[in-house]
């Protein structure tokens, strides 16, 4: 299975934040009889093991969940009102094609955008709040809902698969942070685990979109000594995106996050990542970003864990429509691959070699 088939893989389930249980299932499915060890605990997280010579305990880790939304109301007319679950700009809403997973399967939904021969000028210049908007499945009253087998609290994805674009570009929902899953399972799939002198884990996490939450018990359990978490980050190399507010380019490499908004980087991971790139000839970029990662949680879990995440250039992040570039998701692969064979001991982390 090439990257870009497992991809496809990841993505055909929605693992909205809070709802990751089918996903969960596919991720351990995937990579069950690779590792040493495999559990799935108590709130969905997959923790796996690949021992190594247990010099150092390394966390590699990526969370499942994506950006969507969830039933909260259904009126009398059968609209569905929602709200969401995770950071999505509403400026994207209008009009956008939903599934709501409901206990009877997928059912097809867009969301209502009046047209503009009904609104005023003032209007039609203003954001929508998302308590404004509804979905619209084509119901016409509460019990046609109710019978298609809609309820309140069921989530609702983006109605997107992937896409090809040109060259190495694709597009899809969901990247955030599927990709990273994706290059975690690739990961556990190529490295050599006689060359490994450190017991790495690798977590699949739920609830990383709604507060850094399913890390937390994670780190707690394996208390590792060094964390290399990955994610997605945003590229800033498209029009309107304001002068230096990110240097991150897609088809640069993976990015090794130095800082974002609440976190800095422990500085020898970070060396430790440069050095193994330039010695593996891996192009790779630094970050300053912003927003945040499950770093910040594992970063600070029991005594202090050692942390640098990679991540993968992304445009559009938390929309429908992200764009991502195949070469960085391979070099990530690469790149984490020589780093987990290279780790012989924290102290060695920093230095040339």
């Amino acid at each position: 299975m090439s990257i870009l088939q497992l991809i496809e893989r990841l993505l055909s389930i929605p693992s909205i934040s809070g709802f990751e249980d089918e996903f969960s299932e596919l991720v351990a499915s995937l990579i069950e009889e690779k590792v040493d060890e495999l559990e799935v605990d108590r709130i969905g997280n997959v923790i796996a093991k690949i021992e190594g010579e247990g010099y150092e305990r390394v966390l590699v880790d990526a969370h499942m969940d994506e950006v969507g939304f969830i039933v909260k109301a259904i009126d009398e007319n059968g609209f569905l009102r929602f709200t969401n679950l995770g950071g999505v700009d509403r400026r994207i809403l209008p009009a956008q094609r939903v599934i709501i997973h409901s206990s009877k399967g997928k059912i097809k939904g867009v969301i209502g955008a009046v047209p503009p021969h009904f609104t005023s000028e003032e209007e039609r210049r203003k954001v929508p709040d998302i308590e404004d908007l509804f979905i619209d499945i084509g119901a016409s009253s509460r019990e046609d809902v109710v019978e298609a087998g809609v309820q309140v609290s069921d989530p609702i994805s983006f109605d997107r698969g992937l896409d090809a674009l040109i060259g190495k570009r694709i597009c899809g929902r969901g990247f955030d942070n599927k990709l990273g899953c994706a290059v975690a399972i690739e990961t556990i799939f190529n490295i050599e685990r006689s060359k490994l002198h450190a017991d790495v884990y690798f977590s699949f996490t739920v609830e990383e979109e709604r507060g850094l939450r399913g890390v937390r018990p994670v780190a707690f359990k394996v208390n590792p000594t060094i964390a290399i978490p990955l994610d997605t980050t945003g590229a800033a190399d498209y029009p309107k995106v304001k002068p230096y507010i990110s240097s991150v380019s897609l088809g640069k490499g993976p990015v090794i996050r130095a800082a974002d908004r609440k976190f800095v980087a422990d500085q020898s991971v970070k060396q430790f990542l440069m050095n193994v790139a330039e010695k593996n000839g891996i192009p790779y970029q630094i970050g300053v970003v912003m927003g945040t990662t499950n770093a910040t949680a594992v970063q600070l879990a029991r005594e202090g864990v050692a942390t640098c995440p990679l991540c993968i250039p992304l445009r559009y992040a938390h929309s429908p429509v992200e764009v991502a570039d195949l070469d960085d998701i391979e070099n990530t692969v690469r790149l984490l691959v020589h780093a987990l064979i290279s780790i012989k001991s924290f102290n060695q982390l920093s230095k040339k070699f």
